[in-house]
């Protein structure tokens, strides 16, 4: 695989089908991906893979795409997040998982978003940004 590959795979996939649309070989693709930018870290795919979250936890993959932000600079990361955060018209899948990943890269520079993902009325989402924002 190369990053040109990868990259238009994530760019295909914003965001990737909710998982009661999902294929394996998607999905496996997908996982592929997540492992390429871990091995090959770039900042060009952190604002993809913030906003490539399906609705649903893209059968266990999702969890592990956090992984690959840790590879990143913080503070590109930090800045996506809060990019991401604060697009009202995301969906929620993008919406919950940019929140959890929030947690993890929890910063004073976040709190708007998280407090549009607090008024969510997703639980989930809101759940997740009571988390985040109790840790800012």
């Amino acid at each position: 695989m190369t990053k040109e590959e990868a990259l238009k795979f994530l760019l295909k996939h914003q965001p990737m089908p909710s998982d009661k649309d999902l294929t394996k070989d998607i999905i496996d693709r997908y996982d592929d991906v997540r492992k390429f930018f871990i091995q090959h870290p770039d900042s060009e795919a952190i604002k993809l893979f913030l906003r490539s979250f399906g609705d649903g936890d893209g059968w266990g993959v999702y969890q592990l795409v956090e992984d690959f932000f840790y590879q990143c600079p913080e503070p590109e990361v930090k800045r996506e997040i809060k990019k991401v955060l604060e697009d009202v018209n995301i969906s929620d899948g993008v919406r919950y998982w940019s929140t959890q990943i929030a947690a993890a890269f929890n910063d004073e520079m976040l709190r708007d978003g998280l407090e549009i993902s607090l008024k969510s009325k997703n639980p989930d989402i809101s759940d997740a940004a009571e988390i985040a924002l109790g840790l800012l």
